[in-house]
């Protein structure tokens, strides 16, 4: 029995989130029981391209989905049960796969984890990222209509909002807020007349929650700009995120929140110079707003945070210079590291991190394990577009609301090791979907001709 309710798994979602937010409270093991039943029949119950709603939803919750602080995410379990049911979907329906693909797919698997175990590496580690970008592959396999992408991007900003959430009352709920500073070393900010923490929904690192609180604004944007409908939801999502962005008061953040701005204001100028101006009457407002109640404690804390330390670039960068430097020395002064990478969870990557994905990537897989990866992602976005239909459209265009999303990740992750961590691949899901919803020459025409 297959449920077609469309709201079934946001439902489903919320309500789990409920017994996630009672097992943290309470402590008890049994109510993270009940969560997995839950999304687990919910998954096994849901047509199969709402499956993933519940790994979008709850991947932002990953950290505190465990029976136990130091085991393992409970996340892995419904990963593997979405595999499963995608293979037997696959199967049952007898729906072809593309051989460009599963090449593509199994020689990226197969080849991160063999240099692992040559390395000497955590095979725990490799096998997770394997799993994470499995998790992708079916996605992308099962897809058949773009439409999904303004379910997928809602379902995703939820979970992050529903975190979000939780984690701003958990400061008034000292059971609560005492397990999730468990988790990890907290990050605050001290200013001559406070100190302040820095928030991080459920998430262990405010700059990589703050990466995911990006991502979504910018397929949110998409999804305002899409077919000209201006789905005021969408921006009110968007402008609620961005709030908790900006309390991560990451330096990484703001930068980027900046240059997503003027994309966007560059984009609008470019299709719709009426648009333009309201999106600029439209942020001047809001940041007027801002900058009226809350001036002095956030520019004193984001003072501190771009120049507290002094003005080198080392200290702005908040010590990566430093860290850039001996990732590309290990790199190029290892001919093994440079072509085939290090592999994951080796002695050197235990206690430093790259804090770029442009340098991470290439140590643990090497200069052939990029390019591996790349004809993997470059498959599935090829097998995707056959998938959704599109026909006669642009594969790619530079200057559109569309591509903000790419952007917004590659400019993020100068600073950040995105990689590698589980959230990635539904980014590169939601990336994807984005670029296919590109308009084609028809609709380009009709839209010119009003």
């Amino acid at each position: 029995m297959i449920v077609e309710n469309k709201n079934f798994s946001v439902l489903i979602c919320i309500i789990s989130s409920i017994f996630v937010v009672l097992k943290i409270y309470t402590g008890s093991n049994l109510f993270l029981w009940i969560f997995f039943l839950l999304t687990s029949t919910a998954m096994l119950l849901d047509k199969q391209q709402h499956r993933i709603h519940y790994l979008l939803f709850f991947i932002s919750w990953v950290y505190v989905i465990k029976f136990d602080i130091s085991g393992y995410s409970l996340l892995v379990v419904l990963s593997s049960f979405y595999i499963l049911l995608s293979i037997l979907t696959i199967f049952l329906q007898k729906q072809g796969i593309s051989k460009r693909l599963l090449l593509t797919f199994f020689l990226f698997a197969f080849y991160t984890v063999a240099v692992t175990l040559v390395s000497g590496g955590n095979l725990i580690a490799v096998l997770g990222f394997v799993l994470n970008y499995s998790v992708l592959f079916c996605a992308v396999v099962t897809i058949n209509d773009r439409a999904y992408f303004r379910r997928y991007t809602y379902i995703y900003a939820l979970g992050l909002l529903a975190a979000s959430i939780v984690r701003l009352i958990s400061y008034s709920v000292p059971k609560i807020d005492h397990f999730i500073e468990s988790m990890t070393v907290v990050n605050t900010v001290k200013t001559m007349n406070s100190i302040s923490t820095r928030f991080t929904g459920l998430d262990l690192d405010p700059n990589y929650f703050s990466l995911q609180v990006l991502i979504a604004m910018a397929c949110l944007l998409v999804l305002f700009n899409l077919d000209g409908k201006k789905e005021k939801k969408s921006i009110v999502l968007l402008v609620i995120l961005a709030f908790f962005g900006i309390l991560t008061y990451s330096k990484m953040f703001i930068i980027t929140f900046v240059v997503f701005i003027l994309m966007t204001f560059i984009v609008f100028i470019k299709n719709n110079v009426k648009t333009a101006i309201k999106f600029s009457t439209f942020i001047v407002i809001i940041c007027g707003a801002v900058l009226y109640f809350f001036y002095e404690s956030l520019f004193g804390i984001y003072w501190i945070r771009f120049f507290g330390s002094g003005i080198s670039t080392d200290a702005i960068t908040t010590g990566r210079v430093s860290s850039w430097s001996i990732f590309i020395n290990e790199i190029l002064q290892n001919t093994k590291v440079f072509v085939l990478g290090a592999g994951f969870g080796t002695s050197f990557a235990k206690v430093k991190m790259a804090h770029t994905m442009y340098l991470s990537t290439p140590y643990y897989i090497g200069l052939l394990g990029v390019a591996l990866s790349v004809l993997y992602i470059s498959s599935l976005y090829k097998v995707l577009r056959e998938n959704v239909g599109i026909i006669n459209t642009p594969g790619f265009q530079i200057l559109s609301i569309n591509a903000i999303p790419l952007y917004i990740v590659l400019l993020a992750n100068i600073g950040l090791d995105s990689f590698v961590m589980d959230y990635f691949p539904y980014h590169i899901l939601l990336i994807m979907l984005a670029l296919t919803m590109s308009k084609s020459k028809t609709e380009l025409l009709t839209m010119n001709e009003r």
